[in-house]
């Protein structure tokens, strides 16, 4: 059977050679394929199945993978659960001299690895400033791009050489639980002593073991979890600032505008119409 082989001409520009697309379980491509460029693919949330060079492998949360130009691959839904996957294809040439050699170092086999927590919201957000530079298109915004895939390639590399050292009493487990609850009930508030009685250890011992494990604090933590959110559903969704707002936990619009310019650099009304304006 002949499997295609995507040309990168076919999908980006020559003279800046990178796509962001998203990946769900309504929009995919079933069918074994490989492709000239190279491909990182990360689950921002559900599962699914990924079949690369006939081998099977099953997808969730914080898993990062890529697939180098000599891999056939495809991935599909696993009965019919809902998932989020984002792809960044792009060329080497994207790159230049010593960075190049860092993405071959990282990419030219196949990988798979489950993001530290620590590199989950770091990925996660450099994920959606290259997606509104490559759309808004300000000036130098091939410059930024480059250098988000840049530190995209170090978290990557650090990875692999073991930088997200595992805690040794045993309870990176424990805080990668609680961070899920975070995620599934964000709309809820969380304080630090609730958090640290779902794990069964005091406060003080919790806020240490956090910081360890993710590399920033609980509430900190927190934090970035419900502004990233709330920066997804004010992209993704039809909801109001006032009905995101709410979804992601925070209840007085002033400290929520406040919070979210100081990480966006814009309000959150100003971040949805600026998005509108692209044409999404």
């Amino acid at each position: 059977m002949d499997v295609p082989v995507f040309r990168y001409k076919d999908f980006m520009k020559d003279d800046f050679p990178i796509k962001h697309e998203i990946r769900t379980e309504t929009h995919f491509n079933p069918s074994p394929h490989g492709h000239e460029f190279l491909q990182i693919c990360y689950m921002l949330n559900g599962v699914c199945k990924h079949v690369v060079n006939d081998e099977q492998r099953e997808l969730r949360r914080g898993d990062l993978f890529s697939i180098p130009p000599s891999a056939m691959h495809c991935f599909m839904p696993i009965d019919r659960q809902a998932f989020e996957l984002v792809q960044l294809d792009f060329m080497p040439s994207l790159l230049e001299g010593h960075i190049e050699e860092l993405a071959h170092v990282s990419l030219s086999r196949v990988l798979l690895i489950n993001l530290s927590p620590r590199s989950q919201i770091v990925i996660e957000r450099l994920m959606e400033d290259i997606k509104l530079e490559m759309e808004l298109k300000d000036a130098y915004h091939q410059y930024a791009v480059r250098a988000d895939l840049l530190k995209f390639l170090v978290i990557i590399n650090r990875e692999i050489r073991g930088w997200a050292h595992k805690d040794d009493s045993g309870y990176e487990q424990a805080i990668r639980e609680v961070i899920h609850y975070m995620e599934q009930h964000i709309d809820k508030p969380l304080s630090l002593k609730e958090a640290a009685a779902r794990i069964s250890v005091s406060a003080n011992y919790f806020s240490s073991l956090f910081k360890v494990v993710t590399g920033v604090t609980f509430t900190g933590f927190l934090l970035e979890l419900r502004l990233r959110k709330a920066g997804e559903l004010l992209l993704h969704s039809d909801m109001s600032v006032g009905e995101v707002m709410e979804a992601v936990g925070y209840k007085h619009t002033g400290h929520f505008y406040k919070m979210f310019k100081q990480s966006y650099a814009v309000t959150p009304f100003e971040y949805k119409k600026n998005q509108a304006n692209t044409g999404k």
